[in-house]
């Protein structure tokens, strides 16, 4: 819908350079836990050399050593206008790092990027005259080229481009996100910076920025961001961003439903975090294809079975089509390839999105998990989601071959030749 909508709005976007004169001081803050001493330091370095703020401020929740090690590790002349805070306790984790981080700057804008987020000099000079909220449009860039990572890139990068860059055409409701939002300081105080005891901190400001009727603008600068490169890290990622977006839907929806927004904005920005709830309706399908397969006997294949699954896929392809063509001018196996791999991947992953999205509903407690920046082997064993499908697949395809079942025997088809493809093919060389 968005698509089609977009394809007809005749307008042109501004920049919010052209958009706003102010021109206000700029602090860029990296939280950072565990990561890679050489990432990090590659990554001041190149902030380093850029203008267009004010302060840098690296939040750390490593020990003492890797402290030390860092700040040896670095120019003196990032410190000119760059900060090294090492915390203590940790408290409240990444969104306790950028609280800390945003209270001790000095500056009226505050960017939050990631250490594997490189902004684009046009996108920080942009960020300087951001009045209340602005979001960049993420740029995916690829370092191993792994199956893995280019159809992360492409989906990640379709995803930026329908929900930023066109419902920005639109001017729908868009959420901040987690690396290449700028917030004006004043504002967060108002908020009360983050919730210490959500997981999903892009989404929770996107509910309280709802609640005060405030629309973040896009930048129409891209800032590049890295994707998992393996099954294992997308499958942490993947399961965070579940659990954390339909947490956060469950307890504040009520900010969404007394916004001052239009009805159309307020339905609009629910369906966005309710997208891991079909994953929910995944993992009951396989729960219930299993069972099926074992009581049921002789179930036909009816053609009206089929149809809303034909639609939901023309819909889809078409989506991805128009996007392969317009953004990439790829020719058409090329998008068939990486639309292929994408719905692969999350075939794979659905049984456990779902799980998690509906722990996330019911408010469960959840352990947060960092995703792997950086790949530093081939796996040699099943990963978790192949494990769970494997489980799930195998024995209903017996059973329900020796029940003739064939509804069932479709989905549980579907399931294990995804999985196959990843055992076999996802992250061979």
């Amino acid at each position: 819908m968005i698509i089609a909508r977009a394809g007809k709005v005749k307008q042109v976007v501004e920049e919010v350079g052209e958009e706003f004169n102010t021109d206000k001081s700029l602090s860029i803050i990296i939280p950072s836990k565990n990561e890679p001493l050489h990432l990090v330091v590659e990554k001041l370095v190149s902030l380093s050399s850029m203008r267009c703020f004010d302060e840098i401020l690296v939040v750390l929740d490593d020990g003492v050593d890797y402290v030390h090690k860092l700040v040896k590790s670095i120019d003196r002349g990032f410190f000119d206008k760059g900060f090294i805070v090492a915390r203590v306790n940790s408290y409240g984790g990444r969104n306790g790092a950028l609280t800390d981080g945003a209270k001790l700057s000095l500056s009226s804008n505050i960017l939050i990027i990631d250490v594997d987020t490189a902004p684009s000099q046009d996108f920080l000079c942009n960020a300087r005259r951001c009045e209340d909220v602005c979001v960049g449009i993420w740029r995916p860039y690829i370092e191993t080229h792994s199956r893995v990572e280019s159809a992360m890139a492409y989906i990640t990068e379709f995803g930026s481009w329908v929900f930023y860059e066109l419902k920005s055409m639109l001017n729908l409701f868009v959420y901040p996100l987690g690396a290449g939002t700028v917030i004006d300081k004043q504002l967060l105080d108002n908020v009360g910076y983050w919730r210490v005891d959500v997981i999903q901190d892009d989404i929770w400001l996107g509910y309280e920025l709802l609640y005060k009727g405030i629309k973040p603008k896009v930048i129409r600068s891209y800032i590049e961001v890295g994707v998992p490169k393996t099954l294992s890290a997308t499958r942490i990622q993947q399961c965070r961003w579940s659990y954390g977006t339909s947490n956060v839907l469950s307890r504040f929806i009520g900010k969404v439903i007394r916004s001052p927004l239009k009805l159309y904005e307020k339905i609009d920005a629910v369906i966005y975090t309710a997208q891991p709830l079909v994953s929910i309706l995944a993992l009951a399908s396989f729960i219930l294809t299993m069972i099926s397969s074992a009581i049921d006997k002789n179930i036909p294949l009816d053609i009206l079975y089929l149809i809303p699954v034909a639609l939901a896929l023309l819909v889809q392809g078409m989506a991805m089509n128009i996007y392969g063509s317009k953004v990439h001018r790829l020719n058409l196996w090329r998008k068939l390839y990486l639309s292929g791999r994408t719905g692969a991947i999350y075939t794979i992953l659905s049984p456990l999105l779902g799980f998690y999205a509906l722990k996330g509903l019911i408010r469960a407690k959840y352990r947060y998990i960092i995703t792997p920046k950086i790949l530093q082997s081939r796996r040699r064993i099943l990963d978790l989601s192949e494990t769970i499908n494997l489980t799930l697949a195998v024995p209903s395809l017996a059973m329900s071959a020796i029940n003739r079942n064939k509804v069932a025997m479709l989905i549980s088809l579907i399931l294990f030749i995804a999985t196959l493809y990843s055992i076999i093919r996802l992250e061979k060389d």
